[in-house]
């Protein structure tokens, strides 16, 4: 399908009589056309008077504005262009057409789901370009007997593992299957008798197996005494911010007198920053529990502020967290210290690596043309009604 000329132009005029149209149409558009505006590209400065080109539903490059002659541009007074945002920390089944309605028509452009059975994988594989919001796939999340997941979900929710063997059989089973991250737990819970954790042996062979299949491992910690372990077996992204300490049946603050991280926890949060192991504190959810407080946002403020990754997710749909555009886990890291291109980038860039997306979550040549316009600045007000949503270069809205 191409988009003519007059088609453009009727959607620069706001009537939005394109829509209809578009948000049917079964491929991305085999026609050139560009965004113009203040173009945020998820990683580095904003680009005033620039214009994204986008052809066969990829991003051919950035250019500004005046410079394009050979193709419709579409813009708004003031507005804004940037990637299609990513929640990169989400769970429970998301069929193509649930995560349509529920996250691609208000600009969610991808999701990573980040534990689910294996009898969902087809189902969240099914991403259809142009159609549905695309889905970064883990699977159950292993663990040993009796170990997390399966203390509070059910069994579908994890495969146990009890040898570094079975943990390597695990991860190339899983890969088989269509996974593109692997996820783990290092996780005591709240109770006097700790949750069984996986022996470092196990751990570390789940860790290199993933790494030697080129996937990226996930670790669900809560606790600070799960931090060091888990860093310690490879993993390479954080799930959640350690905000309680349980050590050796002790129960230890994770903040200092002074509001900052104990010295053992501000250690272990340089580790992570000086080795690229992102974090996804996911405070969503944690403020809709008697949890909330300090110790949620000043580890991911001493985090952020030694060059640490941030990205966004909310733990969808536990405790009533929220599909569609996640405005409340924006406001929650801008609580946390992060700055709106902070916030920006844990939202595309940085939760494009969580996922495993790497052709998504930034403006460059050769990405895929997921792009969100909206007017003035991409605040989360603004983010909350985007006037455009383009997935693989099909405009949704």
């Amino acid at each position: 399908m191409v988009l003519s000329r007059r088609a453009f132009l009727t959607l620069l005029a706001g009537t939005g009589a394109l829509a209809p149209a578009v948000h049917a149409a079964p491929a991305p558009p085999r026609g050139a056309f560009a965004l113009a505006g203040t173009v945020y590209p998820g990683r580095g400065a904003p680009l005033p008077g620039h214009a994204v080109l986008v052809r066969s539903g990829r991003i051919e490059g950035v250019v500004p504005t005046q410079a394009v002659a050979d193709r419709p541009v579409v813009a708004l007074k003031d507005g804004s262009v940037l990637p299609g945002v990513i929640n990169a920390h989400c769970h429970d089944l998301h069929t193509a057409r649930e995560r349509r309605e529920r996250w691609l028509v208000h600009g969610v452009t991808a999701i990573g789901d980040a534990a689910s059975p294996l009898e969902f994988l087809p189902a969240l594989r099914n991403s259809p370009p142009g159609q549905t919001a695309t889905a970064s796939v883990c699977g159950p999340m292993l663990c040993p007997p009796g170990g997390y997941p399966l203390p509070v979900h059910s069994p579908e929710h994890a495969l146990v593992v009890t040898s570094p063997k079975e943990g390597a059989d695990a991860v190339r089973r899983l890969a088989d299957l269509g996974a593109t991250r692997i996820k783990i737990a290092f996780e005591p819970g709240t109770l006097p008798r700790p949750w069984p954790r996986f022996d470092p042996a196990s751990a570390s062979a789940v860790c290199g197996a993933a790494r030697r299949l080129g996937l990226a491992v996930r670790c669900h910690v809560e606790d600070l005494s799960g931090l060091e372990p888990a860093l310690d077996a490879g993993v390479d992204f954080v799930e959640h911010v350690p905000y309680r300490w349980h050590d050796h049946g002790a129960i230890r603050p994770v903040l200092g007198p002074d509001g900052a991280p104990v010295p053992y926890y501000q250690h272990l949060l340089e580790r992570m920053a000086r080795d690229g192991v992102a974090m996804t504190p996911t405070l969503d959810v944690f403020t809709r529990t008697p949890w909330n407080g300090p110790a949620l946002f000043e580890p991911v403020r001493a985090f952020r502020a030694l060059g640490g990754r941030v990205a966004l997710g909310n733990d969808f749909p536990y405790r009533r967290t929220d599909a569609g555009m996640p405005v409340r886990e924006m406001r929650l890291l801008a609580k946390a210290g992060l700055d709106e291109l902070a916030v920006l980038e844990a939202a595309t860039a940085t939760a494009a690596d969580v996922c495993g997306f790497g052709d998504r979550g930034r403006i460059a040549p050769g990405m895929a043309a997921d792009l969100l316009m909206v007017r003035g600045a991409p605040t989360p007000d603004a983010l909350q009604d985007p006037a455009h949503v383009v997935k693989d270069g099909v405009f949704i809205r």
